[in-house]
């Protein structure tokens, strides 16, 4: 099935309101970010307003779709007849749509978009005054209610929030859910193992597989989800967040370990092929430092080569030659 006819589906499924709570909250993101998809609900969102009482030609639509995606039945003349029925509507109200857009699509309204480039650290302040700190490339929707205050988050971010007993923060990603009333943490969503370190405050982490958590300040919460392995321990949060700062900090770890940490940092890409120098453990502080002055203290550092391959930069143990004899 393309593309299209599965856009087509999802927007009927959410204007039947067929979608679980989980579905629903994941298409109104898909529709902040797909400009395709944005596009093909605000027409049906139209078509759905300006007619209430055609539920009959929505119902055979969303079966055929249905069926369609299930590969179970061939092509029929009456789905052809009700795909031109909804084509003549969409050319009817093609002009009245850009009149109506404000009206009909309120969902964007309610909702804030926050990005960031990669490499890049960006600081924001939310409506309720609570500030985040972004890593490269990360990504948030932030809407707030009287009773909640909601964020989904891509990526990693640090939250200073704002205490309101009457009024919780809630941070989510897929099947994790960090809930708070005011404190400092920070969230990575990034790769299959998700992390939470708390540095002041109460937050309660909860997973996909049913498990809650309250964590204390300079405890983080690892969930591996492609493992379902779930660990809580003490560490050095302050150290942690030290991205929000412009600085990298590394204690005693392995250079392959701190390499998902550092590539996030610069936005680029180090890649290392020698798992004993992938072994080699870095202790270091990067404050404020450019990528070219890190590329060259990581090499002292590490005893090794950094070269740029393509756009990865490659980084190879340090080839030892040996001295020629002097020639009698």
């Amino acid at each position: 099935m393309s593309e299209q006819e599965i856009n087509k589906h999802r927007c009927i499924q959410y204007l039947t309101k067929e979608y679980t709570e989980e579905e629903r909250i994941t298409f109104e993101i898909d529709l902040l970010f797909d400009e395709e998809l944005k596009s093909m609900y605000d027409t049906y969102c139209l078509l759905w307003k300006s007619y209430p009482t055609n539920g009959e030609i929505w119902q055979k639509a969303k079966g055929q779709s249905q069926q369609h995606m299930q590969k179970k039945r061939l092509f029929s003349t009456r789905y052809f007849q009700i795909a031109c029925t909804i084509l003549v509507l969409i050319s009817s109200f093609m002009a009245t749509y850009v009149l109506f857009q404000s009206a009909v699509d309120p969902l964007h309204a309610e909702y804030r978009i926050y990005t960031n480039l990669p490499g890049v650290r960006k600081k924001i302040t939310l409506e309720d005054g609570s500030m985040v700190v972004f890593n490269g490339k990360a990504r948030l929707q932030y809407t707030q209610n009287d009773s909640i205050r909601l964020a989904w988050l891509e990526g990693e971010a640090f939250f200073d929030v704002v205490k309101n007993v009457h009024k919780k923060f809630v941070v989510r990603h897929e099947d994790l859910e960090i809930e708070v009333v005011g404190t400092q943490f920070s969230v990575n969503t990034l790769g299959q193992e998700k992390k939470v370190a708390l540095l002041s405050g109460k937050v309660l982490a909860k997973l996909g597989n049913g498990e809650q958590l309250y964590l204390k300040p300079n405890e983080q919460l690892l969930w591996n989800t492609s493992l379902g392995e779930v660990q809580r321990f003490k560490t050095n949060v302050e150290q942690q967040m030290s991205w929000r700062n412009e600085r990298l900090v590394f204690d005693n770890i392995p250079l392959g370990q701190a390499l998902v940490q550092i590539n996030q940092f610069y936005g680029v890409t180090f890649v290392i092929q020698d798992s004993l120098l992938a072994q080699k453990r870095i202790t270091g502080v990067f404050d404020q430092t450019t990528l070219d002055e890190f590329i060259q203290a990581l090499a002292f550092i590490a005893n090794c080569t950094i070269t740029l391959n393509n756009t990865n930069y490659l980084i190879e143990p340090y080839a030892q030659y040996p001295l020629s004899k002097k020639q009698p």
